[in-house]
């Protein structure tokens, strides 16, 4: 994969943009001649730095060249902050735990039982059961 310089998104930026606006606005605005934006966006000449940090600043807000790396990146670095006060970490507190104390009994053994009697149904073959 071949990696793209911030030149070259620039100069990809102001060939579109060339397309499609009226680019002497924009010249004008950077503070360059239209031919030389327009040799620039066709690949033809190179700007200086601090033209391409004035074009990469007007064509896309929010975005600053950095000359010495040949990237673009954010205008301005924000760094994080805290949106409140961090609560203390917690750490449960050690307990002892007895088994089967705070389970209850558990489970009983089932005694069958023998209650069941065995009476006639009347009218009926056998009983209930």
């Amino acid at each position: 994969m071949t990696e793209v310089t911030g030149t070259e998104l620039l100069r990809q930026v102001a060939a579109a943009r060339v397309k499609k606006i009226d680019y002497a606005r924009l010249a004008k605005s950077v503070g360059i001649a239209p031919d030389d934006l327009l040799d620039f966006s066709q690949g033809r000449k190179n700007l200086p730095a601090d033209t391409l940090c004035r074009l990469a600043t007007e064509m896309m807000q929010g975005t600053r060249f950095y000359p010495d790396r040949d990237l673009l990146g954010p205008l301005e670095r924000v760094e994080a902050k805290a949106l409140g006060i961090k609560p203390d970490p917690f750490v449960p507190a050690p307990r002892t735990w007895a088994v089967g104390s705070a389970q209850g009994p558990g489970p009983q053994p089932v005694t069958p039982s023998n209650t069941q009697v065995k009476t006639k149904r009347a009218g009926w073959l056998g009983g209930w059961l």
